[in-house]
Order: structure tokens, then C-alpha cells, then sequence
């Protein structure tokens, strides 16, 4: 049984938290959750059968929670401000706001501090799919990877890049509100393209991934289309994700897959990213 403690609890961290409490993570246990916000925790607890404590001090929740690994759902803003400590705690961690590692050097940071401490950092592959492949061309010789994402305009309306692309108007028809790297995506968007993030970390990084993001009326769900090109061919992938239930910014996959890591950590001891 893994011991895990939850370092966000909107709407991700409470489906992981459900998915935990329902045995659909594997033989994980949820022993703690970490929020600023009471309300936040308070909605996982009324709905989870066994109770996880609850903590709103970091330093607190860090000593005396027991957790063996640490599951962010917070915010980029949380990997750079926590997750240095939670490796020097001797905890491993599970990152869902990858957009925080196209900082070179916090990326460069945790990575020392884990290979330091002995710990793992485990990558879900998110909203995505074709990350093996990915991870197996950039071996051979990976020359181009595009990522084009199509998401419905309520999605990306607080992205200031959407307000300045439709000046404030309603989007009839589709509008490519951006269009360059992946590590200028993640700043533009630090709540909508986290998928172009793990996508440059499998592959040519966040300066070599191209990023195109259009805001379109005509869809409910979110699409990612990945191309890529290398010595080993060409593969060209689709993904339509229903979106989350309470959160239409992100993908109900990107929770089923950081589920089915912890499933993997805690029945295989199978690492899944570092």
C-alpha cells in the first residue's frame, strides 16, 4: 500500500482523491491533503468514504502526514515553490502542471534534487498520446513535433492572447489565437496547454516543439493533434477529449492518466517518467 498525499484539491485533486477512495488507483491510500483554501479540502472530504487529514501548512503537511509520495494538482506556481522540498523530504512526487517544467532551470533543480535524495518524479502522459513513440524516435533521430490544439472559446477566454486575438468579440467561427514554442504556450496558457509541455519533455523540448492553439466555436471537446517526423518515419495522431465535468480547461483523460500512474507505481513499481 502506497501512502499519498494530495497537494491541490480542485477539480483534478478531488477526482484523484475519489478514484483513490474508490480502490481505482491501485493499492494506493490517501493519507493527506494540502490546500490554502479550507473550502477546497472540505469538498473532498464530504465526498470520500476514508478521511485523509487535511492540512493548510505546507511545512506541516510535508512532516507529519506519513504520505511516501506527493501528487501536485495545484499549479505551476506549486511546482516551483514545493517541489524541491518534497524531494529533500525523501517523499517521491507526481507533477500534473508540467507546463512548469519549460523552466529550464527548475527543470534542471528537481532533477538534481531527485537523483540527490534517491526519489522518483513521475510525468503522466496527460491529455496525449504517442509519448513511447515520441520517446523511442528521439533516440533514432526526432527532426519535427507540432502539437495543434482546438479548444471551445469558454476554455481560453481568460488567456489575455484570447481576449486580444477576438478584441473582446464573440468567436463565430475558428480563430488561431497562437501559434510558436512550447515553452512560450505554457506562459500564454498555464492552465490549457500542459499537453505540449510533456510532449517537449519526450521529445525535442520546449524551444524545438511548435505549438499552434485555435479557439473554435463548433466543438465541445478538447483536440490535440500531434505530427511528428524522424528517421523512423512520420506519425501523425488525433485525440478528442471529453472535457472535465467541473473544470472545461482541462481534459478528463489528463485525470484517468495520472490514475493509471499511480495504478502503475503502486502495483508494478513501474516508473513511468523521471
Amino acid at each position: 500500500m502506497i501512502k499519498v498525499g494530495l497537494l491541490g484539491c480542485g477539480a483534478i485533486g478531488k477526482s484523484l482523491a475519489e478514484a483513490i477512495d474508490n480502490n481505482n488507483a491501485g493499492d494506493a491510500e490517501l493519507v493527506a491533503i494540502f490546500d490554502e483554501y479550507p473550502d477546497m479540502m472540505h469538498n473532498i472530504l464530504n465526498n470520500v468514504k476514508h478521511k485523509p487529514k487535511e492540512y493548510n501548512n505546507f511545512a506541516v503537511f510535508i512532516d507529519k502526514s506519513g504520505a511516501e509520495l506527493i501528487v501536485e494538482a495545484a499549479s505551476k506556481e506549486a511546482v516551483d515553490l514545493y517541489a524541491e522540498k518534497i524531494l529533500e523530504s525523501r517523499k517521491d512526487l507526481m507533477i500534473m502542471s508540467v507546463g512548469a517544467l519549460m523552466d529550464n532551470n527548475l527543470l534542471e533543480r528537481i532533477m538534481k534534487t531527485a537523483k540527490k535524495c534517491k526519489k522518483h518524479v513521475f510525468i503522466p502522459s496527460g491529455a496525449i498520446g504517442g509519448i513511447d513513440v515520441v520517446k523511442a524516435a528521439k533516440i533514432g533521430g526526432l527532426t519535427k513535433v507540432t502539437l495543434t490544439t482546438r479548444k471551445n472559446p469558454v476554455a481560453l477566454r481568460y488567456s489575455p492572447l484570447f481576449q486580444k486575438a477576438t478584441m473582446g468579440k464573440e468567436v463565430k467561427k475558428e480563430i488561431v489565437i497562437f501559434e510558436g514554442y512550447a515553452n512560450e504556450a505554457v506562459k500564454a496558457f498555464p492552465l490549457n496547454v500542459n499537453v505540449s509541455a510533456t510532449l517537449s519533455l519526450a521529445g525535442l523540448g520546449g524551444e524545438k516543439t511548435f505549438v499552434r492553439v485555435i479557439a473554435d466555436p463548433s466543438i465541445t471537446n478538447n483536440i490535440h493533434e500531434i505530427e511528428t517526423e524522424g528517421v523512423f518515419g512520420k506519425m501523425t495522431i488525433k485525440l478528442e477529449n471529453v472535457t472535465h465535468p467541473s473544470n472545461p480547461k482541462t481534459s478528463y483523460l489528463a485525470v484517468l492518466s495520472a490514475i493509471e500512474t499511480l495504478r502503475s507505481i503502486s502495483n508494478t513499481n513501474m516508473k513511468i517518467g523521471t
